[in-house]
């Protein structure tokens, strides 16, 4: 793997002070690698693996983010997106995509649904709900509103509207932000529909909002002030403040996010953990950088951040000790920071592509601490910033599957890997 050495990455960190020229450098820097470390490949994978593509006329199609599983619980349905857009564009307001609900047994679409409301890196936030029942975001454009849908796949129809959009749910409840706020602050994760653009400058109404998806009501149970106010730092003046990356822990009881603030252009990060038992917020990471996170389990996450003392490394952090530890195999931080995702001991990541335009597909074993490479996508140019295909890794509920975003043919695909059969 020609992966960026620790000079190479100290010297991004640097330029992150200067936003515009990092994004010119950078690109520029890979482009004159890509020169003398091209592979010509497209992928390789695990010999003991086999892959397919999952798409409907040859559309392109994706799922959107990490960790969620595309696949319900029974193993029966699959859920995605598919679009006749070229992805390598920036989402068009004017052209929704389809939600495309397809029976995983028998290979064939059964209905589709549209939305206005999405963006390549998460989509709608398509989202099982339960084993018949998933969700996504949509864009009310009569009331001005971005909204979600329940699609029950018994009737194969749309069962409920919800007055808010969605970014995470368990059961019944839901979590919500304002994805006009995200597109303002970070668009690869906003949506950018809407005539009337909120005030940005507001954080007291503002925020985590919980959402009951049987009554349809909601309540602001964060505030954006609340959270400045928790951990203040001078960076923060003047500073555009946002709430990003919600997700529940597997019981329910918590849920995590990352609040994020720029200043002239300079991103900074914070991590924050929100009991529902005790309705109490503690900041768990505030070194001004958090990368992706997933659930180990309910009381302990797993973090690619900053720390001043070890530097920017994978951890695992108990949020009912405070015991911070990080991996005993250090190779696992040699390839920056990925989308992490656990099932039965086992974490799937997803590296950026590397001086040879590859990114990497690595599973880690984290009982004997085994590190193997599942498979190598190969990414070009075209995919860049807003419209980069990273791979997203997710497992099936029963960790039998997996499932990622690629673009290694030139076109944005869902895959489905698994082991061979026997």
């Amino acid at each position: 793997m020609n992966t960026f050495n620790n000079l190479e990455k100290k010297i991004a960190v640097f330029l992150g002070n200067f936003p515009k020229i990092k994004f010119f450098l950078k690109k520029l820097y890979q482009k004159i690698n890509f020169i003398f470390y091209n592979k010509n490949i497209s992928f390789n994978l695990d010999s003991n693996m086999v892959i397919n593509k999952i798409s409907i006329s040859n559309q392109e199609s994706f799922f959107g983010y990490y960790g969620a599983s595309p696949l319900n619980s029974s193993s029966e349905h699959l859920i995605f997106h598919s679009t006749k857009h070229r992805t390598i564009n920036k989402p068009d307001k004017l052209k929704p995509i389809d939600i495309v609900l397809f029976d995983f047994t028998n290979s064939r679409p059964i209905n589709r649904f549209e939305t206005f409301a999405y963006n390549w890196q998460q989509g709608s936030k398509l989202t099982w709900i339960d084993q018949n029942h998933f969700i996504f975001n949509d864009y009310d454009k009569f009331k001005d509103l971005y909204i979600s849908k329940i699609v029950d796949i018994r009737k194969r129809k749309i069962q409920k509207i919800i007055d808010y959009p969605i970014y995470d749910v368990k059961s019944s409840i839901g979590l919500s932000v304002s994805f006009d706020r995200l597109h303002h602050c970070e668009p690869d994760y906003g949506y950018r529909n809407k005539k009337h653009r909120i005030d940005i400058s507001n954080n007291k109404d503002d925020g985590i909002f919980l959402i009951d998806l049987e009554s349809n009501d909601s309540k602001l149970i964060i505030s954006i002030e609340e959270v400045i106010n928790l951990h203040y730092k001078k960076s923060m003046n003047n500073a555009k403040h946002w709430i990003n990356h919600i997700i529940f822990s597997p019981d329910g009881n918590r849920f995590i996010f990352i609040h994020r603030w720029s200043n002239k252009g300079k991103r900074f990060d914070s991590l924050f953990v929100y009991n529902f038992n005790t309705e109490s917020i503690k900041c768990i990471a505030d070194d001004d950088m958090v990368s992706h996170c997933c659930w180990k389990n309910n009381e302990e996450i797993i973090v690619f951040k900053r720390s001043y003392k070890l530097g920017d490394k994978y951890f695992t952090l108990n949020l009912e000790t405070d015991l911070e530890r990080t991996f005993s195999n250090a190779k696992m931080n040699t390839f920056g920071d990925g989308h992490p995702t656990v099932c039965n001991k086992k974490m799937l990541f997803d590296t950026y592509p590397d001086k040879s335009r590859i990114k990497h597909l690595m599973s880690f074993n984290i009982k004997n601490n085994n590190l193997q490479n599942i498979g190598s996508f190969f990414e070009n140019f075209d995919y860049y910033g807003e419209t980069r295909c990273d791979l997203h890794p997710r497992w099936s509920f029963d960790g039998s599957k997996i499932f990622v975003d690629s673009v290694h043919t030139g076109k944005r695909f869902l895959y489905k890997i698994e082991k061979k059969s026997q």
